[in-house]
């Protein structure tokens, strides 16, 4: 069984493999494990004794709230959208903007670079992680009840 820091743990690792970590890029990793924490259509993780719930909040509204009992799904969701907000910022630091006042054209080309980097990512880190990001599982996370029940997340410390 893992525990949130364990999990956190794991999640970070991974990020450590990416040319694209930054210790300055963390907390967006971690954030989604913090009990206050309901960010706007952001991953949020509350590990229970038995199971971990997956959720997403849309103005403080609960959108998403799935069970699973398999810490590599919670690792997973966490690391797609952790590795997919990293990226964003990298290109927002690139082109000198700050998507407030200057503004991404997300053009055909920013796009692709933006999918590079996530795929370039995954296939460091390599393993299930990288399969599963090319099959599209975050969609079924965030769509429908997770099939696999492995292991389990405990909040235990």
């Amino acid at each position: 069984m893992l525990t949130k820091l364990e999990i956190i743990d794991q999640i970070l690792h991974l990020l450590h493999k990416t040319s694209i970590y930054d210790p300055e890029y963390e907390s967006v990793a971690t954030l989604p494990f913090e009990e206050w924490y309901i960010g706007d259509l952001s991953p949020v993780v509350r590990v229970g004794e038995q199971d971990c719930e997956l959720a997403m909040y849309e103005r403080g509204v609960k959108m998403l709230s799935k069970r699973t009992k398999d810490p590599d799904e919670v690792v997973f969701w966490i690391l797609e959208d952790t590795i997919h907000t990293i990226a964003h910022l990298k290109l927002l630091q690139k082109y000198k903007v700050d998507n407030v006042t200057t503004h991404l054209k997300y053009t055909k080309d920013e796009i692709q670079e933006m999918k590079d980097m996530i795929n370039e990512s995954f296939l460091q880190i390599g393993g299930q992680y990288e399969e599963w990001h090319k099959a599209g599982k975050r969609k079924e996370l965030e769509s429908s009840n997770p099939g696999r029940n492995a292991g389990k997340c405990t909040e235990r410390s």
